[in-house]
C-alpha cells in the first residue's frame, strides 16, 4: 500500500478522479438549478417561509396590543426594593459617615460599613431606616477567634449557624434602639 501511495502516477490518477467527480457534481447542480421544477419549488418554499413570517408578525402586534390595552402590574424588583426619594438618600449619606452603631456600643470604632434595612426595600421611608453597620455585624460571621475575644461580633443576618436577628439583639441591641441612637447621632428627629 505505501508502495501504492508513493507512486506519483497513481497520485495524478486519483487527483484526476477527483477532478472528474467534482465536474460530474457542478454539471449536476447546474442542470438542477435551471429546471423549472426546482425553480418552482423554490419559490413555493420561499413564499411558505415568508407566509410564516408574516403570520407571526402579526401574531406579535395582536399580543403586544393586548398587552398594551391590559393593566399589568409593574415587575418586581426583587430585593434591591424601590428607589430611595431625595429625603432618604440624604438620611442615607448622613448614616454612611458613622462607624458601625453595634461595635459603638462596645467602645470599638468600625469605619467601613455597610448599611442595613431595618424595614425592608419596599415600605414607605425604608430607605431612611438603615444601620451602618460592619460586615462581622452585618452579614458575614467573624472568625472564631475573633468572637472567643468579642462574643458580641454575631451579624444581624445569620451566616450558618451563628447570628440571626434574635442573638444579634441578644448581644447588641434591638434594632429599633440602634437606629434611635444613630439618629441621635445625625440629629434626626425620632
Amino acid at each position: 500500500m505505501k508502495l501504492k501511495l508513493s507512486d506519483p502516477a497513481w497520485q495524478a490518477q486519483q487527483q484526476e478522479k477527483k477532478r472528474a467527480a467534482a465536474d460530474r457534481a457542478l454539471k449536476r447542480h447546474r442542470e438542477k438549478i435551471a429546471s423549472p421544477e426546482y425553480r418552482d419549488k423554490c419559490r413555493e418554499k420561499l413564499q411558505l417561509q415568508q407566509d410564516k413570517a408574516r403570520e407571526k408578525a402579526r401574531e406579535k402586534a395582536s399580543i403586544q396590543t393586548q398587552a398594551i390595552s391590559s393593566p399589568r402590574r409593574s415587575s418586581s424588583r426583587g430585593l434591591k426594593g424601590r428607589s430611595p426619594t431625595a429625603e432618604e438618600k440624604r438620611y442615607q449619606e448622613a448614616i454612611a459617615k458613622l462607624p458601625c452603631a453595634a461595635c459603638a456600643l462596645h467602645g470599638v470604632y468600625s469605619p467601613v460599613i455597610v448599611l442595613h434595612h431595618i424595614d425592608g426595600r419596599t415600605a414607605p421611608d425604608a430607605h431612611k431606616k438603615v444601620l451602618p453597620l460592619c460586615n462581622w455585624h452585618h452579614q458575614y460571621a467573624a472568625p472564631i477567634e475573633m468572637r472567643h475575644k468579642h462574643p458580641w461580633l454575631v451579624p444581624v443576618h445569620a451566616d450558618g449557624i451563628t447570628g440571626g436577628k434574635s442573638e444579634f439583639t441578644r448581644l447588641n441591641a434591638s434594632e429599633a434602639a440602634l437606629l434611635a441612637i444613630v439618629y441621635n447621632q445625625c440629629n434626626f428627629l425620632t
